[in-house]
């Protein structure tokens, strides 16, 4: 488990958290509720959790304090961080930040990333997902998957999956042409998750109202994009529309947007991106990089680390 050192400060991420065990998707790579829980009161114990204002005030005075830092990042919009992580910050009296992609909460789609991640869930050998991707493939009449030179592809080793779980991502996400994997993984997940997208994505997201409530009672809302695509492969318009649909649709929510972040989906960006944030004037930008904010890295605010929540393992 990785220590909380003085002088540092630990952005912990989070995506699904909620009661797994016996629950309709228990297979779903999350956090159970109560090692959330947890996990919490140990941070309460032994360091000081800080909120989204006190991370810019740290930035700004470039004065990190001695005590180690937590701050806690909910990224997706999944209903868990209303249902069961909300809650529990009140109870604690906690502010968090949190980063939806913004058409998930507008709009009744499920995002391609959690498709991907209740395919994976619902069907465990990982293998057969792979020979069916190639059939679909084949049935498109593309070439099938032992035709791809995956020594020219980025991403494919991974800290927390293993090979053919991180292939499947890989393919789905970014490797096929965006038309083949748009099409295989619809057919996938109609096919092993047997459920409409429409009442998938209202069973796993936060809505409107859910946000409007989280923020009258303190909890912070960054940008996560508009679609949650990866940023890097887009062009400077394309980017710049990711970022301000995002804030737009703050704004429209009455939010403040004076000093908005932005968690990168992904982790994914380029110089294109840096240069978009310093000129909309980005408090800080939230990356996969793994690590904590020290004295050496807190000057490079549009990539500071962040820790996954399974780096502090207290159960």
């Amino acid at each position: 488990m990785k220590t909380l050192n003085d002088y540092s400060i630990n952005i912990v991420m989070y995506h699904y958290v909620r009661p797994i065990k016996g629950s309709k998707h228990p297979n779903i790579n999350g956090l159970e509720l109560e090692n959330f829980k947890k996990q919490i009161n140990y941070f309460l114990k032994k360091s000081n959790i800080i909120s989204h204002a006190d991370l810019f005030e740290i930035i700004r005075s470039e004065k990190i304090p001695k005590k180690p830092c937590v701050m806690l990042t909910f990224d997706d919009g999944f209903i868990d961080h209303y249902e069961y992580v909300f809650p529990y910050l009140l109870e604690k009296k906690i502010h968090a930040c949190f980063y939806p992609p913004i058409q998930v909460i507008k709009n009744k789609t499920v995002l391609d990333v959690n498709k991907i991640h209740f395919i994976l869930e619902k069907e465990q050998n990982r293998k057969k997902i792979l020979k069916e991707i190639d059939t679909l493939l084949i049935k498109k009449k593309k070439n099938s998957l032992n035709k791809i030179d995956f020594s020219k592809v980025k991403y494919l080793n991974d800290l927390y999956d293993d090979k053919d779980t991180t292939l499947i991502k890989r393919l789905l996400q970014f490797i096929l042409p965006l038309e083949d994997r748009e099409y295989i993984t619809n057919e996938l997940f109609k096919k092993i998750v047997d459920e409409s997208f429409e009442n998938f994505a209202k069973e796993i997201y936060m809505n409107i109202n859910h946000l409007k409530e989280m923020y009258s009672q303190g909890m912070v809302f960054g940008s996560h994009g508009d679609q949650h695509i990866y940023w890097e492969f887009l062009d400077k318009n394309d980017q710049e529309k990711e970022l301000l649909n995002s804030i737009n649709f703050y704004k429209k929510l009455n939010f403040d947007t004076n000093n908005i972040s932005v968690c990168y989906p992904y982790g994914s960006y380029n110089q294109l991106t840096l240069d978009i944030l310093k000129k909309n004037n980005i408090s800080f930008a939230l990356s996969t990089h793994v690590g904590d904010v020290n004295f050496s890295n807190i000057f490079d605010k549009y990539k500071l680390p962040r820790m996954d929540t399974n780096d502090f393992e207290v159960w």
